[in-house]
């Protein structure tokens, strides 16, 4: 009797999905063209948070959008609209297990109609008896205790602040990957909250792509998001080739050549964006270059993004000197 019953409970065990209990995002994507799995909460009910896609504003031309980006990530993302001041926010608890090192992806961008402004002391409110007759513009992403107030920008309630708005920053922001490390929480209930407070004009900000690495704090291979190089220019002049290539997100670019007939380069970008590789010829590429004037070569790009995996592509490369 007592075999059969270990049988039971080793048949139990082997029929429960081995990743169960791990923390996870629910709807990082917003795929289901909803908020599922978040909480929306909004001030005045003069603005809302949005599952939206393609580049129509939600709420059209109240004041002043034209358009907004489109998601940078799948069909939808999420973005906050107002037609007047409000304060919308979305949130959403993660129970992270004793041991584990997570860390936290997402896009993030935004346009702003007006400067933006954090107020002193900080709030998110846009109420005039709070502010009096300053203004509130900013767009923040933090990680908060689990259970303190939504609202809250109460040092002892954030835990880790994964983007803030500058006062007078740039008012517009491509999609960004942004990371935050999970690691010092383990073993506690954590709250990922977005937060905007315009009380100007329209602050569309817009988030994608919410996700957890794995427990040990590594990202799938085809969660890594891929480089993309653009058309090299050569400079005759110098026998240089500017080569741009846009990144995802922050990490470490690497330019190689197989043959020995460029010098490698390297650089390490701290957010999306293009990065612009100046390339050289090596010394054995220098004297097929003053002799034929053309030197063709085979670049190797290499991608290490701080999210973990690689990539690499390669390319061809062509090197000119305008003839003396």
């Amino acid at each position: 009797m007592a075999r059969w019953l270990l049988l039971f409970v080793l048949g139990l065990a082997a029929l429960t999905p081995a990743g169960a209990g791990a923390a996870e995002i629910v709807n990082g994507g917003f795929e289901s063209g909803n908020f599922s799995g978040w909480e929306v909460r909004q001030a005045t009910g003069a603005g809302k948070w949005y599952a939206y896609k393609g580049t129509k504003p939600p709420i059209p031309h109240e004041r002043g959008a034209v358009s907004v980006q489109p998601p940078p990530q799948g069909a939808y993302a999420a973005i906050a609209d107002e037609v007047n001041p409000e304060t919308l926010l979305l949130y959403q608890d993660l129970q992270l297990e004793p041991g584990t090192a997570y860390k936290l992806s997402l896009l993030a961008y935004y346009d702003s109609y007006s400067a933006l402004t954090t107020p002193a002391p900080d709030t998110l409110s846009v109420d005039e008896e709070v502010l009096g007759s300053k203004p509130n513009q900013q767009f923040r992403i933090d990680v908060m205790k689990a259970g303190s107030p939504p609202d809250s920008v109460d040092p002892n309630d954030v835990l880790l602040q994964l983007f803030h708005t500058k006062n007078g920053g740039a008012r517009s922001m491509a999609p960004t990957q942004l990371i935050g490390n999970l690691a010092p929480f383990a073993g506690q209930t954590v709250r990922l909250r977005i937060a905007v407070a315009a009380t100007e004009e329209v602050l569309s900000a817009g988030v994608d792509a919410v996700a957890l690495s794995a427990p040990d704090g590594t990202f799938p291979q085809a969660q890594l998001r891929r480089i993309r190089p653009r058309k090299a220019k050569a400079n005759p002049r110098a026998g240089t080739v500017i080569l741009p290539v846009q990144v995802p997100e922050a990490g470490r670019l690497i330019a190689t050549s197989a043959s020995g007939k460029a010098r490698a380069v390297s650089a390490k970008p701290v957010s999306a964006g293009v990065v612009k590789l100046r390339l050289r010829p090596s010394a054995k590429g220098r004297a097929i270059l003053d002799r034929r004037h053309k030197l063709r070569v085979g670049i190797t790009l290499t991608w290490r993004p701080l999210t973990g995996g690689s990539q690499k592509l390669r390319l061809p490369v062509v090197f000119r000197l305008r003839k003396s």
